[in-house]
Parts: structure tokens; C-alpha cells; sequence
């Protein structure tokens, strides 16, 4: 990533986060929805977008994933990121440190196995060993978001617009979250099938 770039996306989920905490702050579920959602997507874009960019200029498979990989984890880190503003700024819920320590390992975990990736890419080389862990590890990425969007979907105890419950807040983040993972895995699994030799 570009200086330009790093500086642009900063402030992109910089302002997503205080639109989050805004829209906590004032209990408004809706605005909270279209923060998580705004930022979310628009990641799933511009990681679909540069995929195929990557793509079409014969860029190696290490160099793709990487990419795809990093953009993962940018989800993960942000949705710890509003859920630790949150709920230590605004809203009390007992279980947010939890749920963002695993989002925040999930992150790091995407940003070393991106950083792996980038490395064999500079190296002129692809590691079939780590391409397939990478095709698991979306597989499984996959899996798990849609299981958790269809646990959102049909627990009557998950509110997304119910702000007397705790949890409201963390609902519309991990739901966003989740689609745009799941947009972005599946996306890939299909892509990498497509364009594998």
C-alpha cells in the first residue's frame, strides 16, 4: 500500500468508527447499521476491485492473496475497533472484550499470512503449501460467517434495533462484518478456482 493509500483508508475507517460511536451515543441503531454497513462494503469493494485488477496484469498468486488476505483483516481489525470504542465510550456489555479479542487475533492473523504471501511474491515465487492453507482457511472464514449471519438472523434474543438491549450495537457489527467476509472468501474461492492453472 501506497503512503497515499494507507493515509486515505485511515481516514475512511477513522470516520467509520466515530459514526458508530455517534450513532451509539445518540441510540440510533439505524445509523449504526449504515456505518458498519458503509464501511464494510466498501472494503468488499476495493478488495474485489483490486483483485481482479491484480488479475488481469498477470500478477502471481502469492501477490493476489496477499492483497486479498490484507483486506480481510482490515474487516476483522475494524469491527474490533467500533466494538472496543463502543462499548468502553458509550454502551456497557460484558462480553464485547471477548468477542473483540478474537476479532482482533483474526486481523492479525489475515495481516501475517498477507505479510508471508507478500514476502514469497517479492521472492518471484508462489508456496503451493501456503495457497492451500489460504484456500482452507477461507473456506473456513466462509463457513463461519454464514453460520453466524444465519445465527443472527433467526435468534429472537439478537436485536439489531432494540437499543434496551446491551448487545444492539455489537449485532450491527458483527453482521456487516461477517456479510463482508463472507462476500470477500466466497469471491475468492471461486475466483482462485477459476483462475488457477
Amino acid at each position: 500500500m501506497t503512503t497515499h493509500s494507507v493515509i486515505s483508508w485511515a481516514l475512511i475507517l477513522g470516520l467509520g468508527l466515530a459514526g458508530a460511536v455517534y450513532a451509539a451515543d445518540t441510540r440510533e441503531p439505524l445509523a449504526l447499521l449504515g456505518a458498519a454497513g458503509i464501511v464494510n462494503l466498501l472494503l468488499v469493494a476495493v478488495a474485489l476491485s483490486e483483485r481482479r485488477t491484480l488479475i488481469a496484469a498477470g500478477a502471481a498468486a502469492s501477490r493476489i492473496e496477499s492483497v486479498t488476505a490484507r483486506y480481510m483483516g482490515l474487516i476483522w481489525i475494524w469491527g474490533a475497533g467500533a466494538l472496543v470504542l463502543v462499548y468502553t465510550l458509550v454502551l456497557k456489555w460484558r462480553e464485547w472484550p471477548l468477542f473483540s479479542a478474537f476479532f482482533a487475533g483474526a486481523g492479525l492473523l489475515c495481516f501475517a499470512f498477507s505479510a508471508l504471501l507478500a514476502k514469497d511474491a517479492a521472492k518471484g515465487k508462489d508456496d503451493a503449501t501456503m495457497l492451500r492453507l489460504g484456500r482452507y482457511m477461507a473456506i473456513g472464514q466462509l463457513a463461519g460467517m454464514i453460520v453466524t449471519m444465519i445465527g443472527l438472523a433467526i435468534d429472537p434474543d439478537k436485536e439489531f434495533l432494540d437499543t434496551s438491549d446491551v448487545d444492539w450495537a455489537g449485532n450491527g457489527i458483527f453482521l456487516f462484518g461477517a456479510l463482508a467476509l463472507a462476500i470477500v472468501s466466497a469471491h475468492a474461492l471461486i475466483d482462485g478456482k477459476k483462475n488457477s492453472p
